[in-house]
């Protein structure tokens, strides 16, 4: 039993360290090589050491999460269910492994075994689930509206019995050195009941969805084309 104990404290420290360098490596990373200026709003509203759904929108850049990292605390760490293909370049490899938050699943259905499976690890080991609600298929979505979102977060909000934290984003598309980005943090949403069924949960992901709608910070500043340095980020992020 303290051998168990025993490990149980070393692998929380290790996740507690590893959760601290990952927002340092991201920070550094983000202000300081690419210059972005990262704006963020609500932060009281940031449940203090509670695991919790952190629901992010509008999706339209890899970046994203990472500005979800900068503007959170970094413990409990969030850790994101992120599609397979995640990793389909080597310098994103590379960075997803220093991160260590992402917990990769199939893209191809809105509600599947992988998926919760995934969400039941994360939230049993004490951390934050980090999602984005939208799905897969909205990285060319419209950059000020928040697209449909699919049963699977209502679902797994109701089984965890977890709040699920609003957090919307602006200006992460397109991108250039230098560029201000804005994340703006909402109140906490409870979860749907117990016994809420699927229209009870369609009405609450509705409701999330208004939520983060209304969230959305203003756009930043724009900057004329021939101005910006490094337009090459956007895609260098998508």
């Amino acid at each position: 039993m303290r051998v168990t104990a025993m490990r149980q404290r070393l692998s929380e420290a290790v996740l507690a360290f590893q959760a601290r360098l990952t927002t340092s490596v991201v920070r550094f990373i983000g202000t300081r090589l690419f210059g972005f200026h990262i704006e963020v709003s609500g932060r009281e509203n940031v449940p203090a050491g509670e695991p919790l759904i952190v629901a992010g929108g509008p999706h339209r850049n890899w970046v994203d999460g990472f500005l979800l990292l900068i503007a959170l605390p970094p413990e409990p760490r969030v850790v994101f269910l992120a599609s397979e293909h995640v990793s389909d370049r080597w310098w994103k490899r590379v960075l997803v492994r220093v991160a260590g938050g992402f917990e990769p699943v199939s893209a191809t259905s809105a509600l599947n075994r992988e998926a919760l499976a995934a969400t039941v690890l994360v939230l049993k080991r004490g951390e934050r689930l980090g999602v984005f609600p939208e799905g897969w298929d909205h990285l060319d979505g419209p950059m000020r509206e928040i697209g449909e979102f699919r049963r699977g977060l209502a679902y797994i909000a109701r089984q965890s019995g977890l709040p699920v934290l609003p957090v919307a984003l602006a200006g992460s598309k397109p991108l250039w050195r230098g560029k201000t980005l804005r994340v703006r943090i909402g109140r906490p949403l409870e979860p749907p009941a117990a016994d809420a069924r699927r229209t009870e949960q369609q009405a609450w992901s509705d409701e999330l969805r208004a939520a983060l709608q209304d969230l959305i910070p203003p756009e930043p500043p724009e900057v004329p084309l021939d101005q910006r340095r490094w337009p090459w980020l956007t895609d260098l992020f998508n």
